[in-house]
């Protein structure tokens, strides 16, 4: 449920600490393995020799061969290396054109010989003559169903780009906002605080709480902060049994989601889980199932459901039950959401919502303010974002791609909305 913070939040690699002051003129070091980018998005050169063991590690050779191929289906071939910005002997940002755009990249080195690159993050993406109605078109071009919605946040929500944006999709991790509201709403309104100690008991896969001992004693803030900034799964599901399934699914149509039934009962992650890898019968009874009987099902035969009842077997690079288990909504669902956000939730809400920005520090760092959740599994991405620019206007900015029929290219969708949000900036 949370592929999209692994793949997107580094896209290309590790996230280094900051680097020193900027030098005036690249290394030697520096010069050498940025010039060594352009054969390799060409295809060209053996990956094990330009980055270091750390990064492969992270970015093993098929996925790192999956995310240059879709650089390349988005924005043709490479052509030059422009420039380097150093900000040290072994850090800067290079500048690379390609074919359709010009691609900017945060990249550091090893400290020490032979300085292979250790980070190399995408940052921003120049298309020259950049427009919402080019993003639409190349959008609606996309295989599967896509809705998406640029707006500016006004009295009401003013929409400045949109497809399909009241058509509800799959949207993964992203549900979280909800849940996140939900909390801010019971905050807000005494029925808890933000130092609440939670004894961590749910234990859900992806996220670092589902290896903390169990029942740990955590605070309300750090649950949310794991569920929005690493989509832990497991604070998520602890946090939905804090505030309840029932409250939230009360609060979704107050936040704009004008198919809330959608979502009826509101799953958990883990729950999400069991039954997208459930055996037939399981899966089949939830399929035919009326909202009445769903919810028997949950309060029965997964009332006492563990890590062990997923069928890790079943789980694969496949889309998997998108359209039927899932959390769904539209792109304008989601701007409506953030904001609400924006007009009733508390200054340590939009805080979370601001700890991982989904892009590069870089680009997030030329906004007032970016407030970010996404979700992605086989078949599905969504991004979605809360900004204010540094006059003070705000924007929401939010997509959804679904594919049944194969994976999405998250690279691909990354740099769309990555110019929807340059044009707002």
């Amino acid at each position: 449920m949370n592929r999209l913070l692994l793949a997107l939040a580094a896209l290309l690699g590790l996230v280094s600490p900051a680097a020193p002051a900027a030098a005036q003129q690249p290394s030697a070091e520096l010069a050498r393995r940025a010039a060594e980018l352009v054969p390799f998005f060409r295809g060209e050169g053996d990956p094990a020799a330009l980055f270091s063991p750390r990064f492969l590690a992270a970015v093993p050779r098929p996925q790192l061969d999956a995310v240059t191929a879709q650089i390349r289906s988005a924005h043709g071939a490479v052509r030059r290396l422009v420039r380097i910005e150093p900000r040290s002997a072994t850090a800067g940002v290079v500048l690379l054109e390609f074919e359709r755009a010009s691609l900017r990249f945060n990249m550091t080195l090893e400290p020490n010989a032979p300085h292979r690159i250790d980070g190399l993050l995408l940052v921003g993406t120049d298309v020259p003559g950049d427009s919402f109605s080019a993003i639409v078109e190349e959008l609606r071009r996309l295989p599967g169903a896509v809705s998406f919605a640029v707006a500016r946040l006004d009295a009401d929500p003013v929409m400045l780009a949109e497809l399909n944006p009241e058509r509800p999709l799959a949207i993964g991790s992203a549900f979280k906002l909800f849940i996140l509201a939900e909390l801010d709403r019971s905050i807000r309104a005494g029925e808890r605080r933000w130092t609440d100690i939670v004894r961590a008991e749910r234990r859900a896969p992806s996220g670092p709480l589902q290896y903390w001992p169990p029942a740990a004693p955590v605070t309300v803030h750090t649950l949310a902060s794991l569920m929005i900034s690493q989509s832990d799964n497991s604070a998520t599901d602890n946090l939905l049994h804090l505030v309840g399934r029932d409250r939230v699914e009360a609060l979704m149509p107050a936040l704009g989601l004008r198919a809330p039934e959608r979502n009826r009962p509101f799953l958990s992650t883990l729950e999400a889980f069991v039954l997208k890898t459930a055996q037939d019968e399981l899966l089949q009874s939830w399929l035919r199932g009326s909202e009445a009987e769903r919810r028997r099902i949950l309060a029965t035969r997964l009332a006492d459901a563990g890590m062990d009842d997923i069928d890790a077997a079943r789980i694969g690079a496949a889309p998997a039950q998108i359209d039927t288990i899932e959390w769904f909504a539209s792109a304008g669902d989601l701007v409506r959401t953030m904001d609400w956000l924006r007009r009733n939730g508390s200054d340590e809400t939009r805080a979370i919502l601001a700890i991982n920005p989904g892009i590069g520090r870089t680009l997030a760092a030329e906004f007032g303010y970016l407030g970010y959740k996404g979700g992605s599994e086989p078949g599905v991405i969504n991004m979605t974002f809360l900004v204010r620019s540094r006059a003070g206007t705000w924007h929401a900015v939010a997509g959804s791609w679904n594919n049944s029929a194969a994976a999405v290219e998250d690279a691909r969708f990354l740099a769309l909305t990555t110019r929807a949000l340059q044009l707002v900036r």
